[in-house]
């Protein structure tokens, strides 16, 4: 039986011009990051909270984007075509450069292996606490389309269950490709900071 993927739709205003999807990180679910909204607050957008496809230990509100089918092997097609797919139906309503995605934990690195290589050119992107799966493979680590995307990498300097070198790793080889992108590091642990929300309402709001 085909997967289908699951998410909560929230909207402010009467007529979004703009969408936010959040990524949410390992056992989270579609609800996780939709209190964030009111930190946003951004008028006329449209919130997407997709939800990963595989549940975890079978519990009913926590999920993964991934799992490992054998010793170092993780399952990743599925939910690229899964997320492929939510991005296309997206793209539909809105245009892809008044698309914004942020992913938290797993969730960045969603952000950093799979959204920063879709073709259709984003607003911008923000991986928080997140990292690369593969990071020592050389590769282009980003879509051509996506080279002028605005590209925020965040993360608490910390954090005690992601390594903040994780994503000075990412920053490291997304400029080396040229990539628009800067790294925000804030005082704190495994946790989306408050100034990571300001630089992404400023990226936003410059439309």
């Amino acid at each position: 039986m085909e997967k289908i993927l699951k998410y909560t739709r929230k909207t402010q205003g009467d007529a979004p011009d703009k969408a936010l999807v959040a990524i949410h990180g390992w056992k989270g679910n579609r609800n996780s990051m939709v209190p964030l909204i009111p930190s946003f607050n951004i008028k006329n957008t449209a919130y997407f909270f997709p939800e990963a496809p595989y549940q975890v230990n079978g519990k009913p509100e926590e999920y993964s984007w991934s799992y490992q089918k054998s010793e170092g092997n993780w399952e990743v097609d599925e939910p690229t075509k899964l997320l492929q797919k939510f991005f296309s139906e997206l793209f539909s309503q809105f245009d892809s450069e008044n698309v914004y995605v942020m992913g938290f934990s797993q969730g960045g690195l969603v952000c950093l292996d799979m959204v920063l290589h879709l073709e259709q050119p984003l607003g911008g992107v923000f991986p928080i606490a997140g990292f690369l799966r593969d990071p020592e493979i050389e590769k282009n680590r980003c879509h051509p389309n996506q080279l002028s995307t605005p590209v925020v990498i965040c993360h608490g300097r910390a954090d005690d269950r992601v390594p903040a070198e994780y994503s000075k790793k990412a920053f490291q080889l997304l400029h080396n490709q040229g990539a628009n992108v800067e790294l925000l590091l804030y005082n704190g642990k495994h946790k989306i900071g408050i100034e990571c929300i300001r630089r992404m309402k400023e990226i936003i709001l410059q439309k």
